[in-house]
């Protein structure tokens, strides 16, 4: 399974996974044109994309879900409430697939199941998605993590996971109070310090690499991340790569 994030931050979020001739967007918080300049220089076509899995309806992960989808007839992938949310619950929108919470379903190589998750939004989800050798997980956007929620991650091969915020950075931040509340309420943002503990309750033996997504670039800073991801895969004893995706690139293709 090969796993290319194209973006990740408040100023849009998309990543692509393939297994064999089966390759998958998740999330599409660019633009179109700028889309298919990212899938690109990822090495995918956009063409050949398979479907476009959307974890909910906020525009740093839809933006430019529906004009390639209509563009080029891919068929995008999401919740009811999501599908509700963007104006794709009818029969005029033939692309429209519905996932639902813990149910299985398939696409071409990749296995796929979505997990309902807390956040501000119309019925959000994550994704985990499988082959015959390996799986991924691809979860950000969360106000807190349930028992659920860390179950999904175990026994992932690659986990893709929000950490978005330091504490400190966020209550002495130029934020205003209404949204440093919304942010770190419990249907907002994980912080640093609660995605690293989830993280150390799902690592295992055969986890091979992790991936820090949505940091913001107001209230938190890699270097703070990298240093949680690293103490908590220690505490888990586990020796999986770790980094941190930004904005701009992303992060570098990874194969599990």
């Amino acid at each position: 399974m090969k796993i290319s994030v194209l973006g990740s931050g408040s100023g849009g979020n998309a990543t692509l996974v393939s297994s064999g001739s089966t390759t998958v967007l998740v999330d599409a918080g660019f633009r179109r044109r700028e889309l298919a300049r990212r899938c690109r220089r990822a090495g995918v076509e956009p063409s050949a994309l398979s479907g476009i899995f959307l974890t909910h309806e906020h525009g740093d992960h839809v933006l430019g879900a529906l004009d390639l989808s209509d563009e080029l007839g891919i068929p995008i992938y999401c919740s009811r409430g999501t599908a509700t949310a963007l104006g794709l619950d009818g029969t005029l929108f033939g692309h429209y697939v519905r996932v639902e919470d813990a149910r299985e379903g398939r696409v071409g190589d990749l296995g796929f199941r979505a997990l309902a998750t807390p956040h501000d939004a119309n019925e959000s989800v994550a994704y985990r998605f499988e082959d015959s050798a390996s799986s991924c997980v691809i979860a950000t956007d969360l106000g807190h993590c349930p028992d659920s929620l860390t179950g999904f991650i175990e026994h992932a091969t690659a986990i893709l996971f929000e950490f978005n915020h330091d504490e400190d950075l966020l209550r002495d931040g130029p934020y205003p109070w209404v949204l440093k509340k919304r942010i770190s309420g419990g249907f907002g943002h994980l912080s640093n310090r609660q995605s690293a503990e989830a993280l150390a309750k799902a690592a295992w033996a055969g986890l091979k690499s992790v991936v820090a997504l949505h940091l913001s670039r107001e209230n938190n800073r890699p270097a703070l991340v990298r240093a949680l991801l690293a103490e908590a895969l220690e505490r888990a004893d586990s020796d999986a790569a770790a980094g941190c995706a930004d904005q701009a690139f992303g992060y570098t293709a990874l194969e599990v």
